[in-house]
């Protein structure tokens, strides 16, 4: 099966790692490529789901301050 080129569409020859038409890097695999907004949403995912406890225990912790003086 042929494999084309993502920028320029040029057919490739097996096992390039570069195209010859537009000098283009390619992945070693189909599913090596991850775009800059797949990582973005992952980050935000992780850093959200760290966030939401300490968010809840500085809630807590107003709260206590706030009541219990």
């Amino acid at each position: 099966m042929p494999e084309w080129c993502p920028k320029c569409n040029a057919m490739l020859p097996p096992g390039s790692r570069k195209c010859p038409v537009c000098g283009a890097k390619l992945p070693s695999s189909p599913g090596d490529q991850t775009s800059n907004k797949e990582i973005f949403w992952f980050s935000a995912y992780i850093i959200g789901l760290a966030l939401i406890p300490l968010l809840i225990a500085l809630g807590i912790g107003i709260l206590c301050i706030l009541f219990f003086r």
